[in-house]
């Protein structure tokens, strides 16, 4: 099957909304539902490290207001807390609240469900590329300027 450009991005996009559409879902049946889908992606960044809601708000493309406002429902729900970033008095550090423990051992037992479902439909070595594409470094985004056009030269 030939590949038609410019629909990357919609599939790379559909995929990640598979696996969000289940994780919501799944923790929906089990009792943990309520959380939007910015708080969710927030909670994905900060298992991964990501601790700064300024990082957050950048990596998520959305502003620091918004991020601030997803991060505070995530502390009414008792599943972040912020806390003084020692390095930089003005900023706060997010942190799993010890509250929410049970619900982020069910989220990440429901994602490996999903990643050894994935592999079940599309084979481990498939799963394994895929893991390897999208985990390779791309290095930053680059702005795709319109090319300059020639002028011709008089005669």
């Amino acid at each position: 099957m030939q590949r038609q450009p410019g629909v990357l991005m919609a599939q790379l996009l559909n995929r990640f909304m598979w696996f969000d559409g289940a994780l919501q879902k799944s923790l929906d049946a089990r009792g943990h539902g309520g959380v939007r889908r910015l708080e969710s992606m927030a909670m994905v960044y900060v298992h991964s490290g990501v601790r700064r809601p300024s990082d957050l708000a950048r990596l998520l493309g959305v502003t620091r207001q918004s991020m601030n406002t997803a991060l505070r429902e995530l502390e009414e729900k008792r599943l972040v807390y912020m806390a003084p970033d020692p390095e930089d008095a003005r900023c706060k550090l997010v942190t799993f609240a010890p509250e929410g423990a049970g619900m982020r051992a069910e989220a990440l037992e429901i994602v490996s469900g999903l990643e050894a479902e994935l592999e079940a439909r599309l084979g481990a070595r498939t799963v394994e590329n895929l893991a390897r594409i999208v985990s390779a470094d791309w290095g930053e985004a680059p702005v795709m300027a319109k090319p300059k056009r020639e002028r011709k030269k008089e005669a």
